[in-house]
């Protein structure tokens, strides 16, 4: 029997934010080395600029994040082996 890994997808916009906090945004996701943000520190992929792909237990991580920096964002969660 094979195992199913739920994972999410999140899908966000940045539109509502000036551009001086889209940089702040871009710092605290991918870090101003391109390497400690939230992306690296919970696990996250960046599947394309405003997508992210992250494991279930993650998700409500990225749901906070999201959240503190008001993005609109859909979520969808599906299985893969």
């Amino acid at each position: 029997m094979t195992d199913f890994v739920a994972k999410c997808v999140f899908q966000y916009s940045t539109e509502h934010l000036l551009k001086k906090d889209k940089v702040r945004f871009y710092y605290a996701l991918k870090g101003r080395d391109g390497n400690s943000g939230i992306v690296k520190n919970l696990n996250v992929e960046q599947l394309g600029r405003a997508v992210l792909l992250v494991s279930e237990s993650r998700a409500p991580d990225v749901d906070e994040f999201l959240n503190y920096w008001k993005c609109k964002f859909n979520k969808r969660v599906f299985f893969e082996r």
